[in-house]
């Protein structure tokens, strides 16, 4: 049996507690929870509901019936007797048909009308984030963020081989705020015994254990989002759930702990882990913050869960956008353990990866398979490393190759373009901008003019953003004018974050690269300064020479370009893009390169280019 006290309310300091004696076996302890004072007046104590959830799987996996001393909700009472409790016992053998004693309360609790949502940074909680910050449903929102200790700081990862669970929990705790304080939400800080007197099985029964704070502030929260476990609805399962964690039977869970006053809302429960980590690529808080390690504070590398993110975000090409979460050196070093380990868990079955896999299996497949378009008497090159790509003749607009120009890539190398049109269009070429130290060696000035031109040969990005203060105003407002003219281009699956193109969340396609490219080639000073191979500047008696380390450029190279009217290319971690314009008999051709995959010091962006050309130009 397991009898549960009367809830009680006590102040202590800068906290308030929540807490009832708890009777096991003749032995009495205390469960308690403890928030900050600002939110103590949010605790429920004249019901048992928080404390009853917390206990149910205890109860269940222990064959114990439970009497509760205080009134339970009626709508949670009749929810958890008549559909939970039947219905575990009845499909998970471990599960006792366990018998509530308790008077039920028919009052509702109202309560402040907040929308909340965990904040442990894993995977499901950025993409709650996501999806209800800024939702399309006002009445939904993310209004407050729980950071919950209630037991997944206990579990066996964070205390293995010495580790200091409690410096790591801290650690933790002190990153979550900081990411509530980025977002401007108010966060609420809870801890409890309930893991270390009462020890639940936390992997199995997580969601129990996080109800419980929730449960206590019912007089806070009208809806709380929780994070679906990486399970789509397609795995809900009964069979064998005492053996299974809770988020097999996440559907059954969150319907029976719902109220006409509390709703329970199983976010992204339609999506799998792999489609969830789709959704959160470009969100600059899961880039900056994302935490899913079980076995410390930082990303390990090295842990199951750790390694199945980072194969994810890598399968999509994105794994360097969250270098500063994860170690991505050590993964690109270490990428056929990785890989041994994908195929070994998606040939013991595992679901989650299985989709992992065949992205990587398409990303091969994207590099190595024909272009969708190519015109009749080209010769392709042997090998591919290109992804997607354009090959256009300008003279009469027909394309020659094209090869899934319509995805998304970064836009290195293309929004250096757009910085410089647009500040050869600003009419103010020839005005002087003082310069940071170092920028250009032997002056603090130079005309926009001369920036333009080392912005064009070189890749600079101090320069890119020296260009955007001087014609913008601010890089902000410079990075406004760079998409509304996309816009205008008809270019709408690009967007700027910057004027280097280099940061995350700078996004184009070949098809976009391409209707930008042709209109700066419209502009005779940028065609002029597109195809300098060198630049001198001259300042104070003095000149400065600036010239191209680029290969297709340089006469003595194995790959120069003859008769080459400019490159343009730019690189982000593996992945490199190209844009090269040439003539031909009387012909302007346009190459466009994206997603070019490189390795440890190679140059598959020049080679890639230069077979291309050369498959144009032996054409008959």
């Amino acid at each position: 049996m397991i009898t549960i006290g009367e809830p009680k309310i006590k102040r202590n300091g800068k906290l308030t507690r929540l807490s009832c004696e708890i009777e096991i076996n003749n032995e009495i302890k205390t469960l308690w929870l403890d928030v900050d004072n600002k939110y103590g007046g949010y605790l429920v104590k004249d019901r048992s509901d928080a404390f009853l959830i917390a206990m149910l799987p205890v109860a269940m996996r222990n064959n114990k019936d439970i009497v509760c001393l205080s009134p339970v909700s009626e709508e949670l009472l009749h929810n958890i007797r008549v559909h939970l409790i039947p219905t575990l016992s009845k499909y998970g053998k471990g599960f006792y048909k366990t018998r509530i004693q308790a008077e039920v309360k028919r009052k509702p609790v109202h309560n402040a009308g907040a929308v909340g949502t965990g904040m442990s940074r894993g995977i499901d909680s950025m993409h709650v984030l996501n999806e209800y910050l800024d939702c399309d449903y006002p009445g939904m929102r993310v209004s407050h963020l729980m950071i919950n200790d209630v037991g997944a700081f206990d579990i066996a990862g964070y205390n293995e081989g010495g580790r200091d669970n409690q410096k790591i929990k801290r650690e933790c705790i002190k990153e979550s705020i900081e990411l509530a304080d980025e977002l401007d939400l108010p966060y609420i800080i809870t801890s409890s015994n309930l893991s270390e007197e009462f020890s639940p099985k936390y992997g199995y029964d997580h969601i129990y254990c996080n109800m419980f704070p929730v449960f206590a502030l019912q007089k806070l929260f009208k809806i709380f989002y929780y994070g679906s476990s990486g399970f789509d609805y397609s795995q809900f399962s009964l069979e064998e759930c005492d053996r299974h964690e809770c988020g097999n039977y996440e559907l059954l869970l969150d319907y029976v702990l719902s109220t006409s006053e509390l709703k329970i809302i199983p976010e992204g429960g339609e999506k799998t882990f792999f489609e969830k980590v789709q959704d959160i690529l470009h969100y600059a808080p899961a880039q900056k913050h994302l935490h899913v390690c079980i076995t410390d504070s930082k990303n390990c590398g090295k842990c199951t869960k750790c390694m199945r993110t980072m194969l994810a975000i890598d399968s999509l090409d994105r794994l360097d956008y969250f270098s500063q979460v994860f170690d991505t050196e050590y993964y690109y070093k270490n990428k056929a353990r990785y890989m041994a380990y994908l195929e070994k868990a998606c040939a013991g079955g595992n679901k989650q990866l299985m989709p992992v896999r065949e992205q990587f299996d398409k990303r091969k497949m994207l590099t190595e398979s024909l272009p969708e378009v190519y015109k009749d008497g080209l010769i392709l090159p042997e090998k591919i490393n290109t992804s997607s790509l354009i090959i256009k003749n300008l003279n009469d607009s027909s394309i020659l190759m094209k090869k899934l120009s319509t995805d998304e890539f970064s836009a290195v190398g293309c929004a250096k373009i757009m910085t410089a049109i647009l500040a050869l269009e600003s009419g103010n070429t020839q005005m002087d901008i003082e310069l940071p130290f170092g920028v250009i060696e032997h002056t603090n000035v130079a005309t926009l003019y001369d920036l333009i031109n080392i912005l064009m040969i070189t890749q600079n990005n101090s320069v890119a953003n020296i260009i955007a203060e001087a014609v913008g105003g601010s890089v902000e407002d410079f990075v406004s004018m760079m998409n509304k003219k996309m816009y205008i281009l008809g270019a709408e699956h690009t967007k700027f974050v910057s004027p280097t193109g280099f940061e995350v969340g700078n996004i184009t396609t070949a098809e976009d690269t391409c209707k930008l490219v042709e209109y700066a080639l419209n502009n005779q000073h940028f065609c002029q300064i597109f195809r300098n191979k060198s630049y001198i500047i001259n300042r104070d008696g003095m000149q400065m020479r600036v010239s191209t380390l680029n290969p297709l450029l340089r006469e003595r190279s194995k790959i120069y370009l003859d008769n080459c009217l400019g490159v343009k290319y730019g690189v982000r971690g593996n992945l490199s893009n190209v844009v090269t314009v040439f003539e031909h008999q009387g012909n302007i051709y346009l190459v466009i390169l994206l997603g070019v995959k490189e390795g440890k010091g190679t140059q598959n962006r020049f080679i890639d280019t230069y077979n291309f050309v050369q498959s144009i130009v032996s054409s008959k």
